[in-house]
């Protein structure tokens, strides 16, 4: 159980507490100081995904002068723990991410950054955690001017329905079949992955040929572009470019002034694809193993 214990770092008083749900408006002021100091994805501040994070097992926070300086907070991962923290920029090097592992760090546990730092990896490699996954987020203002890409004419293009469902499935499914670590869902299983309250059906798009075969997708939520996929046969053909474009231009006709993106690391054929249509990267997410 962690217990209330004061210490004293460079003339500052910092309190360790037990968190608590009382504490999500104070971690969410933690988070959008963070946020505009190191970069990241503004949805990693809502409170849904701040209640995920910090509301499903125990935390702790770090308090100066009763102000949340830092925060982790422990939730099952399978046979692991995963834990995700927080350090106010105006208190970094001063021992609270340390300080935050001691209190959390027990067994077999994995680390999860949205916005990770120079410093924050040199902790966690000293610490004896190895980094096991890493992407890039990308950001695009939407106020530019998008590229012409044009969509190939023999192909035809539909919004996602009911009825284009399973030709979506098909789509990404081929697509990324031979990715690296493709989980090869079922159509159900992506679909309940892919689709919640923020995805946005008029701006996803499937290419199909004459003959009705999936060619390329691209799947959109509110200022995320989630995916973007061509099958093999229609790759190095501007598909995917095209796709991404098009519904580039949807999302920014409904209103969106920005939108992001994460690329993984290892994928430097869609990092380019993404930088060549304007966007840039923001920070890099990553996931660390004891």
């Amino acid at each position: 159980m962690i217990g209330h214990h004061q210490e004293k770092e460079q003339m500052v008083t910092i309190e360790w507490a037990p968190l608590s749900a009382a504490d999500l408006p104070a971690i969410a002021d933690l988070a959008r100081r963070c946020l505009a100091h190191d970069g990241g994805l503004p949805a990693t501040t809502s409170p849904s995904f701040l209640e995920r994070r910090y509301a499903a097992g125990p935390g702790v926070g770090a308090y100066a002068g009763g102000r949340l300086v830092a925060c982790a907070a422990a939730r099952p991962a399978g046979q692991a723990t995963a834990v995700t923290g927080l350090v106010d920029p105006a208190h970094r090097g001063r021992g609270l991410g340390s300080g935050l592992l001691d209190r959390l760090a027990d067994g077999p546990v994995r680390l999860e950054t949205e916005s990770l730092t120079p410093e924050a990896d040199a902790l966690f490699r000293a610490r004896g955690f190895r980094r096991t996954f890493a992407e890039d987020v990308l950001r695009r203002d939407l106020a530019r001017p998008l590229p012409d890409a044009p969509l190939p004419r023999e192909l035809a293009v539909e919004e996602w329905s009911p009825a284009t469902e399973e030709l979506f499935h098909a789509a990404y499914s081929a697509s990324f079949a031979d990715r690296p670590g493709f989980p090869g869902w079922s159509r159900q299983e992506w679909v309940d992955w892919l689709v919640d309250d923020e995805f946005l059906p008029g701006c996803s798009l499937v290419a199909r040929t004459a003959d009705g075969a999936a060619a390329g997708f691209v799947a959109c939520a509110e200022g995320f572009l989630i995916q973007v996929g061509a099958v093999p046969s229609w790759r190095r053909r501007g598909l995917a470019r095209a796709l991404a474009v098009a519904a580039l231009g949807r999302m920014r006709a409904a209103g969106a002034t920005e939108v992001f993106l994460d690329v993984n690391e290892n994928n430097p054929a869609s990092a380019a694809l993404f930088r060549g249509l304007g966007f840039e990267p923001v920070a890099r997410r990553a996931r660390y193993e004891s």
